[in-house]
């Protein structure tokens, strides 16, 4: 007996190989290692808070001369201009890694060196090879300023 394949048999086939399509991806998908968390747990009263973000990242953008990042062994260091120091400049770090919120370093309060200089410590190995984003908040005489910078730890 001969098989006569007809247009009945394609839809069938096609079908049966559009629902283990999307069997796949939904299992690929939900059993994949990577994992993303939110920005930050408290992401609706940030919210209410923007404009002023966008405020603060257009000061910082005015400056002359902004804080530099520089990466080495020992750590990441943030050295800000010579008009911020210890006694004017207060503000806060987080050093964000998207994909997991434990390897997240945060402090609320900057402790600036007489040289002006923050480090952020590769002590026991805390900086994981990966992506960063440093999120630098200060203010000086009640201006606000704000900085995103990527960073790529090797």
């Amino acid at each position: 007996m001969k098989f006569k394949f007809t247009w009945a048999h394609g839809i069938i086939i096609a079908l049966v190989c559009f629902i283990l399509f999307i069997c796949f991806m939904v299992f690929s998908i939900e059993f994949s290692k990577n994992s993303f968390d939110l920005v930050t747990d408290e992401y609706y009263e940030e919210e209410i808070n923007y404009q002023q973000e966008i405020d603060a990242t257009k000061n910082a953008a005015k400056l002359k001369e902004r804080p530099e990042i520089n990466m080495d062994s020992t750590g990441i260091l943030i050295t800000f201009p010579k008009e911020f120091n210890l006694t004017n400049t207060k503000g806060r770090f987080l050093l964000f890694r998207a994909n997991s919120k434990e390897l997240d370093i945060k402090k609320n309060f900057l402790d600036l060196s007489p040289q002006n200089t923050i480090l952020i410590p590769n002590k026991n190995k805390i900086l994981v090879k990966g992506r960063y984003t440093l999120k630098l908040y200060w203010s000086k005489d009640k201006i606000n300023y704000q900085m995103e910078v990527p960073i790529i730890w090797k």
